[in-house]
């Protein structure tokens, strides 16, 4: 199966069994706790003229960009998901203001010019990819100097994910279910912790502001993101 052909099954077909959280419960009753990756996100944004969302799906953080960027730029591999993302943001934005296209990024980023993005935003894609020195260095080489790069992986530091590991467990970092049809962990290729994160973005010198976790009672957790926290939200700039 090729790459194309596995998320269109996950998507498309929708057999990926996204919605999954531990603690249900608790994140019912302390609801205004529990921060999403892109509401956090949403927090790094800065004014600017362009934004490229990699990986943007069906695309409700272009809309919450809008506010920000004179120009909303997305790519995703799967067509139905940039044809979803089409009929949603037009519903809500000038249509010369939106760029949106299918286009697989394991083939580098060669749509675009040097320096021309003031941020790239890449949420839950880069553990998929299957060469990350290729795409950050593409991510460098298009953001304007002084632009931003805001960049969310699982993180495989976890405490929780750390105790799985002590006791011979493999952490589950995507859905944990039906393996077989959407690709082992949902097809995440890479694992990350926070210093290997800081050594990948220190080879394009891409200088780490923020860091922050999403979740339950994140913006407490974010004492110790590294450790506490199921992702790692990062804020760099060029």
């Amino acid at each position: 199966m090729n790459i194309k052909n596995l998320y269109e099954k996950q998507y498309r077909e929708g057999k990926l069994k996204s919605g999954y959280a531990s603690f249900k419960i608790l994140r019912k009753l302390f609801k205004k706790f529990d921060k999403s990756r892109e509401g956090i996100a949403e927090r790094f944004l800065e004014k600017g003229e362009r934004i490229l969302d990699i990986g943007c799906g069906d695309e409700t953080f272009l809309l919450k960009a809008s506010r920000f960027y004179n120009e909303l730029y997305g790519i995703d591999i799967v067509d139905s998901r940039i044809k979803k993302a089409e009929e949603f943001l037009n519903r809500s934005i000038s249509l010369n203001k939106i760029h949106l296209c299918v286009e697989d990024v394991n083939k580098g980023l060669n749509l675009f010019n040097d320096d021309f993005f003031d941020c790239v935003f890449i949420i839950a894609v880069l553990e998929h990819l299957f060469d990350p020195f290729l795409i950050i260095r593409e991510i460098e080489r298009i953001l304007k100097p002084g632009g931003i790069l805001i960049l969310e992986v699982p993180n495989i530091g976890y405490i929780k994910h750390r105790i799985k590991l002590l006791f011979g467990k493999l952490p589950i970092t995507s859905s944990p279910y039906n393996w077989q049809e959407i690709g082992w962990d949902g097809g995440h290729l890479h694992y990350f912790t926070l210093k290997s994160l800081k050594w990948l973005l220190s080879l394009y010198s891409l200088k780490i502001e923020k860091v922050s976790g999403s979740g339950l009672f994140a913006d407490f957790r974010n004492f110790y993101p590294f450790l506490l926290c199921g992702d790692i939200i990062l804020k760099t700039r060029k």
